[in-house]
């Protein structure tokens, strides 16, 4: 019977516990995506090679598009591959500054509200710098100045600027600068200045949290990079350099990343998934939730990644979320399309504005490429489209068979004698009628439509009476073993309270 329960209430929605968090690198089963065509993963063929074409004509070198799990569209600039790296440029916020800092919260390293100076003992006695927590430095909000100047290149900058990206030796290094020589621009949380020396130190709050002398690169290859599947040779990160900084071994967050097609779409999937990879929770849930959805904070920043929970790009879903960097590198998520699309290459337009650009040439042609029969665009789906059920075509109204006229509700089991099972509410089930209205009476659903015969069958323990809310309802039903469970509930919509069985 206890066996019984938890089936029944697994099956019903109750809340269970998962496996506990992968805190190594583990032997999972080798994994690789499939190719599918585009149509029969709800996409359009004729738009995805006209998104290509014009990628193309811009100094795209890589395009890959997946969906439900499967590749899709997949094309190359000549003497590239899916297993090219190419330079990350700022998208390694996202995969390098968002992805450690979601394992540092699935440790329980960090708080998003953790002032930073708890990580950064030369910020406690700051009376401003003390009050930046780790979620405005993730979301661009702490009120640090960029390293950056009218848009002038990195090796014409002068000052504090030039030498953030020299990436010279300590004391001269860019973390120590972004420490101690970045002025604040504005009171923490106040408002938005983009700032790489901000996801400098994220970074380097994530590694001294973790107060054991490991690198952020080390706890990314171990904790999600081999897990997922990820060769060392197909990614490097944090221009291959460590900084020791007051005995942290640091490693840049904000930029200098070398990713593979193939290896930032795993990142994706990763992320798409919820933190897990083939049953194993590499990271926490509710972690990739806090990073990848907007942080409550000015504008429209994650923590390391952006979103679009501010509907700022207005054709994509709201639960959209991407890493992007110089020469618009860039790795899109759409949980509820099931969707992950990378670009590689150098910048798609000089003349536009690089948010705006990224929208035209990139984000508003793939949403042309959904068909919109297969999948709604707003963003609300609580899962990604099934990858077998790719349409749904209503049948003529005539030829609608009704029966158990009255009755309403019908939760269903498919039960070991090949028969349907189900439960009704407010009614007298199939003809011939049961002699009183139940509030719950159970039923058999014999045959296919639309030859289909319900028959009624009575059970003490389990009918109830009773009219409207005053009666109690089914809300599910589940066969085990030849034993029907139904659960009970008080009034509709509230949570069911009982769990009965019947024979």
């Amino acid at each position: 019977m206890k066996s019984l329960r938890s089936a029944a209430m697994l099956f019903l929605g109750f809340p269970s516990f998962c496996a506990g968090l992968s805190t190594h690198a583990a032997a999972l089963p080798e994994w690789d995506w499939a190719t599918a065509s585009p149509e029969s993963q709800g996409m359009i063929t004729s738009q995805l090679e006209s998104i290509w074409t014009v990628l193309e004509g811009r100094r795209t070198t890589a395009f890959l598009v997946i969906r439900n799990d499967k590749i899709v569209f997949e094309r190359f600039a000549t003497g590239h591959s899916g297993i090219t790296k190419h330079y990350t440029a700022s998208m390694a916020k996202a995969l390098v500054g968002g992805v450690s800092v979601a394992v540092a919260l699935s440790n329980g390293r960090i708080a998003l509200d953790d002032r930073a100076s708890k990580y950064v003992a030369q910020w406690a006695d700051d009376p401003v710098k003390s009050k930046i927590t780790l979620r405005q430095l993730g979301s661009h909000t702490s009120g640090l100045a960029d390293a950056e100047e009218n848009g002038l290149a990195h090796e014409k900058l002068t000052g504090w600027k030039g030498d953030f990206w020299k990436r010279l030796a300590p004391p001269n290094d860019p973390f120590t600068i972004a420490r101690d020589q970045v002025p604040l621009l504005f009171t923490p949380g106040g408002g938005f200045q983009y700032s790489n020396p901000g996801i400098a130190m994220l970074g380097y709050a994530v590694t001294a949290a973790f107060k054991d002398s490991r690198d952020l690169r080390s706890l990314l290859r171990e904790r999600v990079m081999r897990p997922i599947g990820v060769a060392d040779a197909q990614w490097s990160v944090g221009y291959e350099q460590t900084f020791n900084v007051d005995g942290l071994p640091l490693v840049a967050t904000w930029g200098g990343g070398s990713f593979t097609p193939r290896a930032t779409a795993r990142v994706g999937r990763l992320m798409l998934r919820k933190g897990n990879w083939e049953g194993q929770q590499l990271i926490a849930s509710s972690a990739v939730e806090q990073t990848t959805m907007d942080a409550g904070t000015p504008s429209n920043g994650a923590v390391g990644w952006w979103s679009n929970n501010d509907a700022s790009s207005e054709k994509l879903p709201k639960d959209a979320f991407w890493g992007a960097g110089a020469g618009h590198q860039v790795l899109l998520v759409v949980p509820s399309l099931g969707l992950i699309a990378v670009r590689n290459g150098e910048s798609l337009s000089s003349a536009t504005n690089y948010h705006a650009a990224l929208r035209e040439y990139f984000f508003h042609p793939l949403m042309k490429a959904v068909n919109s029969s297969t999948a709604s665009l707003t963003g609300s789906a609580p899962y990604p489209p099934s990858p077998r059920i790719t349409g749904l075509t209503w049948s003529p109204k005539e030829t609608i068979v009704r029966r158990a006229k009255g009755s309403d509700n019908w939760p269903l089991t498919w039960a070991d004698d090949d028969n349907l099972y189900t439960a009704y509410g407010d009614g007298n089930g199939f003809e011939p009628f049961v002699p009183e209205k139940l509030s719950l009476g159970l039923a058999k659903i014999i045959g296919p439509p639309p030859e289909f015969k319900g028959v009624n069958f009575r059970t003490l323990t389990l009918e109830q009476r009773g009219e409207g809310k005053s009666g109690k309802k089914a809300s599910g039903i589940l066969m085990v073993d030849g034993v029907t469970t139904a659960s009970r509930c008080a009034k509709r919509p509230s949570p069911c309270v009982e769990v009965e069985r019947c024979t």
